[in-house]
């Protein structure tokens, strides 16, 4: 099984019309190149997906339909995108509802996508205790990151840049190993908390 890097790694964020692919669509991308605790790119996008936005879903992103007037649709956007990820690992906050989007929004497309895709949600549960819920606000409060703007994709995905350099640390703090890679970080997303810790204490006596 091919293991990719994670110095660099593509962090994304999407605001939608709804919870579900099945019917709803995105309207605004967030991306940036995360290389070695710098941003060294960035791309953002607003879509319109040929359909009236929700009031809840304004209220709680600033985004309206005015806004998305001449705005390319979601497809147009969509290899634009798959050109940015490149063959970089993909990381989200609560990744499993952003990477049902990315995957439908590809297949619209008629595009595919093939990187490995890591929760920062998953792994802060599992590596940063005590914190009373690890929704990004939340979490990037309890760690001092500042966010100027939540529920806009490119804000969310800086404020997510931060907490990924924090649990990369947490990582080679733990494991001993200083470039750890995808599966590393997968296994951890995988292992039942109270397990993590053994799991790292094993990678680090391999790594002697």
């Amino acid at each position: 099984m091919k293991r990719y890097n994670c110095r660099e790694v593509v962090i994304l964020d999407f605001e939608t019309t709804g919870l579900s692919p099945d019917y709803a669509r995105v309207i605004e991308v967030g991306a940036v190149v995360f290389r070695e605790n710098k941003i060294v790119d960035s791309f953002s996008e607003l879509m319109n997906p040929g359909r009236y936005i929700p009031y809840e879903i304004t209220a709680l992103t600033g985004i309206n339909s005015t806004m998305l007037k001449g705005k390319p649709a979601p497809e147009k956007v969509m290899p634009v995108l798959k050109k940015f990820i490149g063959d970089r690992v993909i990381l989200a906050h609560n990744a499993s509802f952003d990477s049902k989007f990315l995957f439908a929004e590809m297949e619209r497309a008629n595009l595919n996508i093939n990187s490995p895709i890591l929760c920062t949600l998953l792994l802060a549960r599992r590596l940063i205790p005590n914190v009373s819920n690890y929704q990004l606000g939340t979490l990037a409060k309890h760690l001092g990151v500042k966010m100027n703007h939540a529920h806009r994709a490119l804000d969310d995905v800086m404020a997510t840049a931060k907490i990924w350099e924090h649990l990369y640390n947490i990582v080679i703090d733990s494991t001993g190993i200083q470039d750890p890679d995808d599966h590393i970080f997968s296994t951890i997303c995988k292992r039942p908390k109270g397990m993590v810790g053994k799991y790292c204490e094993k990678m680090r006596v391999a790594s002697i």
